[in-house]
């Protein structure tokens, strides 16, 4: 029984069809051909015409193979804060401010009491009240998240729902899933909002008689790329974690209760089953390993693994100013105090750099009354380095788990099987999610790390 997930990220859009098994059956992935209309700095936008020209691409290469046509439900993700205006008829009256654009500063300060002190230009909202302050919208105008705005296109119709998890940036409450009494007088549209996972509509008919698919296929809310990648992960279980350690690392993990945190370190999303995903990225990541290694990683990694080599010397494995997790310091510097700079020794110290700043991570959430004993999946593309999972593994002593599709599109279709079936998201997560391997701690090892790590601290709180 086929689902579909459908991923629009930044750069392109990624399908993916699944089994309620978990088992791939076909899949395929399209860029756009343009990232930024935008020319001036700090701003990022795109063309929404042009994601449905991909996406309608994507989803006619998957359905010329008639095994595919008998998909059962589609659930879209999209990126956290990106946001567009549509008249009734859902015809973009602009083009999507993305969720990197950094133009509405002056209305983020508008919108601290709705996010109870903390907005940022990047959120929703800020985006929302730019565009009817300098776009000449009319005051019916709806606003729809990136995913709604696909959603629209499926069903045909603007009369669709968005999730809490795109809502968490736009002003939802999130204990009363409606959006928050700020907004009621605010003079323009919102979607309604529901739980991801709850079947919403169908598909169009000019749609299915396009493809050639069944009559009833449901659409399914969906939810951001971020959480829809949590899904993915396998994490199911209050105390679970799942770190993705790509360009920077992000965390997000199961808790019973929300967690606060009045330095905006952490925030709270809310998972779909009505427990909480207590969550924060960081600058630092595996960025700083591409830049300086993109095409001698895999060299060095062999030269390590067959070497016991040690480093003397600390990295902060950021390429930027400033820092949000696991501490706040907009003026903080990395740091390097190798004294043998050789590139062996350098990317050794930004793998122990990634593993400190994820152990730093935990124990904040540990602070602020996080459970993280639970397990702990690994996704992103330093999951490939044998190297930094062993030193991970060994740091935190704990099994590091590794699923075999980290991606959000994989996440989307758990969500299409959770509406079709109507089971709980962590059921079909149990269920649907296949580890691809585990990475056991060396016993003990994480002794030798001790005094390295309570320098690395150091250096990295002495300022704050």
């Amino acid at each position: 029984m086929p689902f579909l997930g459908i991923d629009l990220g930044t750069g392109g859009i990624r399908s993916v069809v699944v089994d309620e098994k978990g088992r791939i059956l076909d899949q395929n992935q399209k860029k756009l051909e343009k990232i930024n209309l935008s020319m001036q700095e700090g701003e990022s936008e795109q063309d929404p015409l042009e994601w449905i020209d991909i996406l309608e691409d994507c989803l006619d290469e998957l359905f010329a193979r008639k095994s595919n046509r008998s998909v059962k439900a589609i659930a879209v993700d999209g990126t956290s804060g990106t946001i567009l205006p549509v008249n009734s008829l859902g015809i973009p009256l602009g083009k999507a401010l993305m969720h990197n654009d950094m133009r509405s500063v002056l209305e983020a300060n508008e919108c601290k009491d709705i996010f109870n002190g903390l907005c940022s230009p990047t959120f929703a909202l800020p985006k929302i009240l730019w565009m009817r302050k300098y776009l000449n919208l009319d005051d019916d105008v709806l606003f729809l998240h990136s995913s709604d705005f696909i959603y629209s296109w499926l069903a045909g119709t603007t009369e669709i729902p968005t999730d809490f998890t795109n809502a968490m940036k736009t002003g939802v409450d999130l204990n009363r899933i409606e959006w928050s009494e700020h907004l009621s007088l605010s003079g323009f549209r919102l979607p309604p909002v529901l739980h991801p996972g709850e079947v919403f509509g169908r598909l169009h008919s000019r749609l299915i008689d396009k493809w050639g698919l069944d009559k009833n296929v449901e659409l399914v809310t969906g939810a951001t790329d971020s959480n829809a990648a949590f899904y993915a992960s396998g994490a199911s279980q209050p105390g679970d974690w799942s770190s993705t350690i790509g360009t920077t690392l992000a965390v997000k993990g199961l808790s019973v209760k929300q967690i606060e945190d009045k330095n905006g370190r952490i925030y709270c999303h809310k998972h779909p089953d009505g427990s909480w995903l207590p969550g924060g990225a960081s600058n630092a990541g595996g960025e700083i390993i591409r830049e300086q290694f993109s095409s001698r990683e895999e060299i060095i990694e062999t030269i390590l693994e067959s070497s016991k080599v040690k480093v003397e010397g600390l990295v902060y494995p950021s390429t930027r100013v400033g820092e949000r997790l696991p501490f706040a310091n907009p003026d903080f510097r990395p740091f390097n105090t190798i004294k043998n700079p050789n590139e062996n020794n350098f990317y050794l110290a930004c793998s122990e750099g990634i593993a400190f700043t994820e152990k730093m991570v935990f124990e904040l959430l540990n602070d602020l009354g996080a459970k993280t004993s639970g397990n702990l999946f690994a996704m992103g593309g330093t999951t490939k380095s044998c190297v930094g999972m062993q030193i991970r593994a060994d740091i935190h002593q704990k099994t590091i788990k590794v699923p075999a599709h980290p991606n959000s599109a994989f996440g989307s279709a758990i969500l299409a099987a959770s509406g079709h079936f109507g089971e709980s998201v962590s059921s079909l997560s149990s269920q649907m999610v296949e580890i691809f391997k585990e990475v056991e701690p060396i016993a003990g090892f994480t002794g030798e790390y001790c005094e390295k790590y309570q320098q690395f601290r150091e250096l990295c709180l002495q300022d704050n």
